[in-house]
């Protein structure tokens, strides 16, 4: 039976197969469940059997789901797979050896470390969305960098005028802003002399402007002005395994867009830590280079979803740099 991973519990349940992490019966059966609040009934206390943080099931064919919390009559677990939900009653309770488990998680925690600048399709934003990924200018013309930012692709401004309905003829005659990124120190100089700029509307071509971080702001010249709304596509990060999220029904991180698109990344790196940790360096370098080149297919494609088809147009729709200040 194959165990997809696409859940926190999948990942440790699959790793655990791999190291030879074998489950025991702890002697005790769950009776019931209820799937509303991911509660099992259970024949006899597990306090003290059975701690926060285990992973518990029913087969060793099967995902192990992860214990929330544990009473003298129930085992509360966040069973994402549903497999309490599909289990015939009553049925012997299986359980990962705890070391086993919290040394995966570990694990676990180092591979996301290595993944935390990934750059993934999924971890795209969408500007033209329902909820377009955008900023908006504070009175300074600059904006928050949000709070999910890994790392810019483009900033642009579809209708920087914002005297002009979007609806009417003039809107459609630009000029549309295009947002290049430049270092900090480049910016703060360009801010400078940003009176210089001149700020032209209605005229029908794409300007090329600069932005750049400062503090925890995006710096914009020219000086977009305030309320501004600026279309932000870029790279998020991307929420950890097991880290809390706040709801109540689904209290703990069981997937991520990392782990549903790159699936093999988490087992590789996961492994690779474990390896390292034990000290077992061909196990270690040979996992590491099998996440290396997994990622350095989809990094290829990447690239090339972002950057193939640019610089072959015959004419450019950017402004020419002799029009950075005036317009003849």
């Amino acid at each position: 039976m194959a165990l997809f991973i696409q859940s926190g519990n999948a990942l440790v349940s699959r790793v655990a197969q791999w190291v030879g992490a074998i489950p025991q019966s702890i002697n005790i059966n769950a009776t019931a469940f209820n799937s509303a609040t991911g509660v099992l009934t259970t024949s006899s206390s597990a306090v003290g059997i059975v701690l926060v943080g285990d992973f518990i099931g029913t087969s060793v064919l099967k995902a192990y789901t992860t214990v929330l919390a544990v009473t003298s009559t129930t085992i509360t677990v966040s069973d994402i797979e549903g497999i309490w939900a599909d289990t015939t009653y009553p049925v012997t309770i299986l359980k990962l050896p705890t070391q086993s488990t919290t040394e995966i998680l570990s694990c676990i925690q180092l591979c996301e470390l290595k993944m935390r600048t990934i750059e993934l399709p999924a971890l795209r934003t969408d500007p033209y969305g329902a909820v377009p990924s955008s900023l908006v200018t504070d009175s300074q013309g600059m904006a928050d960098i949000p709070a999910d930012m890994n790392k810019p692709i483009l900033f642009f401004q579809e209708t920087p005028n914002s005297e002009v309905p979007p609806s009417t003829p003039a809107a459609s005659m630009g000029p549309w802003i295009i947002y290049d990124r430049v270092g900090d120190r480049e910016i703060i100089r360009r801010r400078m002399i940003d009176q210089l700029y001149v700020k032209p509307f209605g005229v029908p071509r794409v300007i090329r402007a600069s932005f750049s971080e400062v503090g925890q702001r995006y710096v914009f010249t020219p000086n977009p002005g305030e309320g501004v709304e600026i279309k932000a596509y870029y790279q998020r990060t991307f929420p950890f395994l097991f880290g809390p999220t706040g709801d109540a029904l689904d209290p703990i991180v069981q997937n991520n867009a990392a782990l549903s698109s790159f699936p093999e990344g988490y087992m590789y790196g996961t492994l690779w830590a474990y390896y390292d940790k034990n000290k077992n360096t061909d196990e270690a370098q040979k996992w590491s280079a099998r996440y290396e080149d997994a990622y350095g297919l989809i990094q290829d494609q990447n690239f090339k979803g972002k950057w193939l088809g640019g610089d072959q147009h015959l004419t450019s729709e950017f402004q020419p740099r002799n029009y950075r200040y005036s317009f003849k």
